[in-house]
C-alpha cells in the first residue's frame, strides 16, 4: 500500500508519554475518532486521552469598527490584536500585536503630554503587515478572517509569471516602501 497522507504528532507533556495529533479538529463523535485514528499505522494500540473537537473562531466586525492600526474608531483608547481582529495565524497575530503596541505607546505619550503630536504608526500596504491591516479595516460585507498571503498585496506594475521572481519583487518592493516610510 502506498502512503498518501501524513499525521504529525507533537509531544504534549515533559515526559514524552503523551502526543497530540496536530490539526485534527473534527466533528466525528469520540467513538468514531477512536476507530478511525486506531486504523492509522502506528496508532493501532494507542490510548486516546482526549479527542478532537471543532472550534469556531470568534472575531469582531473589524472592517466596520477598526482602523488600519487596529484602533477602535469609536474610542481612540481601545485597540484590538490577534485573531479577534480577523487575522489568522500565529505570525499574523503577533504582527497585529506589534502594531497595537507601537500605537498604544504613541497614544499614551500624547495623553501624557498634550502638546505632543505623534502620528499613528501604520505600515505601507505593500508590506504584509500593512496589507493585513488594510484588509481588516476596509469595509467588506463578506469579511472572513485572513492569513498572510501574496494575494492581498497590491499587484506589481509588471506581469511576472515566474512565482519565485514575482514573490522576490514583491518582497523587495515591501522593503523599499518600508524604508521610505521610516525616514
Amino acid at each position: 500500500m502506498r502512503p498518501y497522507a501524513l499525521v504529525q504528532l507533537r509531544q504534549d507533556d515533559t515526559s514524552a508519554s503523551m502526543y497530540n495529533l496536530v490539526g485534527f479538529q473534527t466533528n466525528l463523535k469520540f467513538g468514531e475518532q477512536k476507530r478511525v485514528f486506531s486504523s492509522l499505522p502506528g496508532l493501532e494500540k494507542a490510548e486516546f486521552i482526549k479527542y478532537g473537537v471543532m472550534h469556531r473562531n470568534t472575531y469582531i466586525n473589524s472592517t466596520e469598527v477598526l482602523d488600519e492600526t487596529f484602533n477602535l474608531k469609536a474610542n481612540k483608547n481601545i485597540f484590538f490584536a490577534g485573531q479577534i481582529t480577523g487575522v489568522e495565524g500565529y505570525v499574523e497575530s503577533i504582527a497585529s500585536g506589534m502594531v497595537v503596541a507601537l500605537n498604544a505607546i504613541r497614544r499614551y505619550k500624547c495623553l501624557e503630554n498634550e502638546n505632543l503630536k505623534i502620528q499613528k504608526c501604520s505600515f505601507p500596504e505593500t508590506t504584509m503587515i500593512g496589507a493585513l491591516a488594510k484588509y481588516i479595516s476596509t469595509p467588506n460585507k463578506k469579511f472572513q478572517p485572513m492569513n498572510a498571503n501574496f494575494g492581498i498585496l497590491p499587484p506589481l506594475e509588471e506581469k511576472i509569471r515566474d512565482k519565485k521572481i514575482k514573490y522576490q519583487k514583491l518582497a523587495d518592493r515591501a522593503l523599499q516602501d518600508l524604508k521610505c516610510n521610516m525616514i
